[in-house]
């Protein structure tokens, strides 16, 4: 086999392994037929209210976490750069805490040096309404507050087609 043959093969090889660690499977992005939103207005770590209905016209995604779940934690720095590269568009993102305290939240987001919105729901009323089967669960709500995708588990959500699909939803203007 000759050098330059090698090289096209290892390269292949390194591509085809890379390529789960980057690509996101949208398949995990179900269509949602659940009705409309359950209820949610919960205060930020700042102390500041967020109600759905504040994001109206924006498309919206919602993800229920833990700093105890690891899947959870993998993907928030994804969440994190998919808000970043949404800055100026009719975009949101809030992630919920799925029952801890702030105590907990600070400095676990501090430790892994995220900047993300978090509402605290340490009594999980909401997020009960929200998460059926476990976490991280996240919703995609559109513009008029219908959830259009529910995703079960981890997601490369800064991926360019998880960042395509999401910008299909945005308003139009």
């Amino acid at each position: 086999m000759t050098r330059m043959r090698t090289i096209h093969l290892l390269g292949a090889a390194l591509l085809a392994i890379a390529s789960p660690l980057t690509a996101a499977d949208l398949s995990k992005l179900q269509p949602w037929s659940g009705g409309k939103p359950p209820a949610l207005a919960l205060k930020d770590l700042n102390d500041e209210q967020h109600q759905l209905a504040n994001y109206r016209g924006k498309v919206l995604v919602v993800n229920f976490w833990a700093t105890w779940c690891a899947p959870c934690v993998e993907e928030m720095p994804a969440f994190e750069r998919l808000a970043k590269r949404l800055t100026g568009e009719p975009f949101a993102l809030l992630t919920v805490n799925f029952g801890e305290k702030p105590t907990r939240i600070k400095p676990f987001l501090e430790k892994i040096g995220l900047d993300v919105p978090v509402l605290v729901d340490p009594g999980m009323s909401v997020s009960r309404l929200w998460v059926k089967k476990g976490l991280p669960t996240t919703f995609i709500i559109d513009g008029d507050q219908n959830i259009r995708y529910q995703v079960l588990g981890e997601l490369v959500w800064d991926a360019p087609e998880v960042e395509a699909k999401i910008r299909e939803l945005l308003p139009e203007g």
